[in-house]
């Protein structure tokens, strides 16, 4: 099998409005061999016959189709077809500076890491805010709590040899579609991986552009999944971490005030042992996102619902201005 150095994979759903800007940014890279693989999870617009086009326009793409499955399972399809040393995932609504893959793939080189992680810019259509994903420390346990509190849990600013998770037969969770990249690169770290790190923001994060983004649709499911994480996280992780558990913990108390998927007293059934997570705790969440989740632990299930409904109608009205 013909090897490249980098593997670039795009699970593509119903993204036939910004699957091109995404192509477009891979095909202006400086890195002239590299691989794109475009997985077509059983899109119902036009983002499949898009995807045919771009391959057959330019050699380095190559497009999968096949029907719909989720995006762990898509992602772990692209990586059981990927020929590169090393690979990385870009998100369908999102793009790359001409740069994204000499930075990451020369770093890797002159380091010797297995995974390499790099700044990025959140653009909602207003400003664009750059994250600093520098790691404090580079040994496992302080990687380890670096992913579980700060640092970007998904794989689209992460370069990772595919040796890596091949020798350790890492793999993506089965029927997981939350949090699977986290999970994912939470046992690459805590399998002892070398990691680098490079400062240039070389990746663009949309969060408005997509109505099908996997981050976004909020339902009954997404909490399901979320809680199907949770289980296997405590599974995972030694006992001194629990406070990523909590933190896990909390981020599925927002999804089921934000879906309103439960009852008053099923919420208070299922998270009111959370009340014992301290305010301090809360990490570097947002203020109304902390406030809404201490506050349906504390006070009110139905004020905290309310309090996310206030929240997003000043998001909506700022967004019109």
């Amino acid at each position: 099998m013909n090897t490249v150095p980098v593997s670039v994979i795009v699970a593509v759903y119903n993204a036939q409005k910004t699957i091109c800007r995404l192509t477009d940014s891979l095909k202006a890279q400086t890195m002239p061999d590299f691989e794109v693989l475009l997985i077509d999870d059983g899109s119902t617009d036009a983002s499949g016959s898009i995807c045919d086009s771009i391959a057959e326009s330019d050699a380095r793409f190559k497009v999968f189709h096949k029907p719909n499955q989720g995006i762990g399972a898509t992602r772990q399809f692209g990586i059981e077809h990927a020929t590169g040393e090393y690979t990385i995932h870009a998100d369908s609504d999102d793009w790359v500076e001409p740069d994204f893959l000499d930075s990451l793939y020369n770093e890797a080189v002159s380091t010797g890491a297995d995974m390499v992680i790099c700044d990025f810019v959140v653009e909602d259509g207003k400003k664009s805010v750059r994250h600093n994903q520098k790691p404090l420390a580079f040994d496992k346990d302080s990687l380890t709590d670096e992913l579980l509190c700060r640092l970007q849990k998904g794989p689209c600013n992460k370069l990772i040899r595919r040796s890596a998770y091949i020798d350790r037969n890492i793999r993506y969770t089965d029927g997981l579609d939350i949090g699977e990249d986290f999970l994912f690169n939470l046992q690459l770290i805590m399998g002892g991986i070398s990691v680098g790190y490079t400062p240039n923001a070389i990746y663009h994060y949309d969060t408005v552009t997509n109505p099908y983004s996997a981050s976004r649709g909020a339902s009954l499911k997404k909490l399901e999944q979320g809680e199907k994480l949770i289980s296997l996280l405590e599974k995972l992780l030694p006992r001194k971490y629990q406070y990523g558990i909590d933190d896990k913990h909390l981020d599925i108390v927002y999804i089921a005030i934000k879906t309103k998927a439960l009852t008053k007293l099923e919420f208070k059934e299922r998270y009111s042992i959370l009340k014992r997570v301290k305010w301090r705790n809360y990490y570097n969440k947002p203020f109304s996102y902390k406030l809404i989740i201490w506050t349906s632990l504390h006070i009110s299930y139905r004020l905290a619902v309310f309090l996310f409904d206030v929240k997003s109608a000043i998001r909506k009205l700022r967004q019109s201005l």
